[in-house]
């Protein structure tokens, strides 16, 4: 979904991707998720948070993980979530089913002993009401997308959308999704699902058939209040899709009786936007609330494999509760660029120094094209802010 630097004519030339996925794999071995490891492989919908100096890193599921963690210092190397035991094989005498350090549904999962001693995952215990999906492997049985953590007091909520149902009006074919957040102690979890017997929140069927996805947690600096900001679907030919808020209270769920904020939707003006947008991430930086977003479609747009994925901002001067608008120059923010394609799934933070930063996710132009792994890697971005609150990217 995006629009700039599209080739015109021919097949666009593209180098090799410069990097394997992992310490333990070849370039050409999409590695495997293994903890501690330097990880550089697919991590798609990122969503980054800073605690202290220590980065971390959550995404849609990867490498057999409903909620795989990297955790940085520097914003370039990136370490796998570790092992949850390192007490293992070959030890003489271990039992991993006896290994306390080892969150209990890990050992009570059917995965072998080793699988169960591999098994980095930081979310081991899912929605109940989420659609079974039994095609995923014998530890993954729900459809997770796009993370969003956030901590209220001492616990940590990590907020995901997943799959109720296979009926919606996608037209991808992809189905209904809702909200669901687990909570943890720590970070790095474990977290386990604390939703109870449904969604905390789901547009209605009738008016948003393919349902809410892209939770985004976000605490306004202003008031101390912590609010959650997600994609209602819209209904195709009806209804476009659009970017909500709601508050949250101190237990991490929708405060009752809280109005539901309509903060942007898709604006067909906007030829970049296409006919979507999605992802919301929100930040205030010097006194200035922004609203980032993906826009268009996320797949690749030809035969010569370019992206129209895109990612662009608003500016919210009420913040979270009242509506945003585009800045009045209307163009993406990150747009495809050679080797780099589709960037979007963007997430804000500040650094140690104080900058202001994205995270989001591209393909690498080549390696997104026939049958297998089509990995969306991690990447930082650098934003400079202009008089004004107009933002750009770094050279």
């Amino acid at each position: 979904m995006l629009l700039s630097v599209l080739l015109t004519t021919g097949c666009p030339a593209h180098s090799n991707p410069p990097f394997k996925d992992a310490d333990n794999g070849s370039p050409k071995d999409h590695g495997w998720f293994e903890g501690g490891k330097k990880w550089r492989g697919d991590f798609g919908d990122p969503h980054l948070i800073r605690v202290g100096s220590t980065y971390y890193a959550y995404s849609s599921p990867v490498g057999g993980r409903q909620l795989p963690v990297l955790t940085s210092t520097d914003l370039v190397t990136w370490y796998a979530h570790p092992r949850w035991s390192w007490s293992g094989p070959p030890r003489s005498g271990y039992d991993v089913n006896t290994d306390p350090a080892i969150p209990v549904e890990i050992r009570r999962s059917p995965a072998s002993d080793w699988a169960k001693y591999d098994n980095n995952d930081a979310l081991v215990r899912f929605a109940s009401w989420g659609w079974v999906d039994n095609n995923l492997g014998p530890w993954l049985t729900r459809d997770y997308w796009a993370p969003g953590v956030l901590n209220i007091g001492n616990t940590w909520h990590a907020y995901s959308a997943v799959r109720v149902g296979l009926q919606s009006d996608d037209p991808h074919g992809l189905g209904r999704f809702c909200l669901t957040v687990a909570s943890a102690t720590n970070p790095l979890g474990p977290f386990r699902d604390a939703s109870g017997a449904g969604p905390i929140q789901c547009q209605p069927y009738d008016h948003d058939p393919a349902g809410s996805i892209d939770p985004y947690p976000y605490r306004d600096p202003a008031t101390g209040k912590n609010y959650l900001l997600w994609k209602a679907a819209g209904k195709v030919g009806v209804r476009e899709s659009a970017l909500m808020a709601v508050e949250l209270g101190n237990d991490g769920r929708p405060k009752p009786g809280a109005p539901l904020v309509k903060l942007l939707e898709t604006s067909r003006k906007y030829a970049w936007e296409g006919g979507t947008i999605e992802n919301p991430a929100m930040i205030t930086y010097n006194g200035v609330t922004y609203l980032f977003y993906s826009a268009n479609f996320s797949g690749v747009l030809n035969a010569q494999q370019l992206s129209s994925y895109a990612t662009g901002y608003a500016i919210c001067p009420k913040g979270p509760t009242a509506a945003c608008s585009r800045p009045a120059r209307q163009a993406p923010l990150l747009a495809s660029n050679g080797d780099d394609q589709g960037p979007g799934g963007a997430s804000a933070f500040t650094d140690t120094a104080g900058r202001l930063r994205l995270a989001y996710a591209s393909f690498w132009l080549g390696e997104n094209r026939g049958a297998g792994i089509h990995p969306r890697r991690l990447h930082i971005a650098q934003l400079v802010q202009d008089k004004g609150g107009t933002l750009r990217r770094a050279s």
